[in-house]
């Protein structure tokens, strides 16, 4: 570990403390010099170190993420790559694992994303310092049995958790993958598979997520009243967030199977008793969402049967006073 990278590591175990140079130097068993060379070189980075004649250095939590910080905050073991810039989280993750470059579950985070998609092909505006993005790369035996429509409902569980303790608000869902705040689509969700070429069958599965903390600038027309942002200023580390977000996937992904976490999407989930439209494969679909059952599906009254989904997008759903949300 690089020098930089041991000092932001002990910053993060004492987080809102000053620390000596002379502290630093000798946990560390470096020189004071080097100290001071170390913590120059993480401020040319963009962190936010305050430093006080004869009291010492305090890290303070900013825009910039770091590795060393977000493991250190997490209580896993699983391992962690970040990026400054991709084109996709969820492209580079099935590139590394097709590749046999990712062996173990491993989360990738990018500060941003230069061609982040959603469902359907479509965009997902990505720019640096505001939000999240995140690519969870999960290698599998072969012949595991994926549940995708729980994958997915419980991944979105697992970030409304993570962001109720760190920014400390509800997200709503959108069945099955858009996470929402005061009826705006805040993040998204995008599970995949990687297929193993000689058995055809699936090798790897990646579980991307995308989070506007705050609102993006610029946004196309046809979005500006479709997407917002969790909060207007960002008063919690990025890297809290990431580790937040990291322990509750970690804990999701072990379980996941049984549908345990169902009843918190369900009492969250905007679609139910409402009219909708599902496209489903070339199919569009509109009825009465009646209910979600035990593996992740939309239950689906159109008057003359119940359609049962498992997977598609909800392109509109109305809310009270016949406001149709797409």
């Amino acid at each position: 570990m690089k020098t930089d990278e041991r000092i932001l590591q002990f910053f993060a175990e004492h987080e809102g403390t000053y620390l000596s140079g002379e502290t630093l130097a000798k946990n560390l068993d470096m020189s004071r010099a080097a100290v001071w060379k170390a913590i120059q070189k993480l401020t040319e980075q963009g962190h936010v170190i305050d430093s006080q004649h004869h009291v010492g250095y305090r890290y303070q939590s900013g825009k910039v993420l770091s590795a060393p910080m977000i493991k250190q905050l997490t209580h896993n073991d699983w391992h962690i790559q970040l990026l400054g810039s991709v084109d996709s989280t969820n492209t580079y993750a099935k590139k590394m694992l097709a590749r046999g470059d990712v062996t173990v579950p491993t989360m990738i985070v990018a500060n941003q994303q230069t061609g982040g998609r959603g469902r359907l092909g479509r965009t997902f505006v990505s720019p640096a310092d505001t939000g999240l993005y995140i690519s969870f790369a999960l290698p599998l035996p072969i012949g595991t049995l994926v549940l995708p429509g729980l994958l997915t409902t419980g991944t979105a569980v697992a970030v409304s958790r993570a962001i109720k303790k760190t920014i400390g608000i509800e997200l709503d869902f959108k069945w099955v993958n858009d996470l929402l705040f005061k009826n705006r689509k805040v993040g998204g969700i995008l599970t995949e598979a990687v297929m193993d070429f000689e058995s055809q069958q699936v090798s790897a599965i990646v579980v991307g997520i995308g989070l506007n903390l705050q609102r993006p600038k610029n946004l196309d027309a046809t979005l500006e009243n479709k997407v917002g942002g969790m909060v207007t200023e960002l008063t919690v580390s990025r890297n809290t967030i990431v580790a937040a977000l990291c322990d509750e996937f970690v804990k999701l992904y072990a379980e996941y199977t049984d549908g345990s976490f169902l009843t918190a999407y369900r009492k969250r989930n905007i679609v139910i008793g409402r009219t909708i439209t599902v496209k489903y494969g070339k199919e569009l679909v509109t009825g009465v969402a009646k209910a979600i059952d035990e593996q992740g599906q939309l239950l689906v009254d159109t008057g003359d049967d119940i359609k049962i989904i498992n997977s598609g997008e909800v392109l509109k759903v109305q809310l009270p006073n016949d406001v149709y949300q797409g």
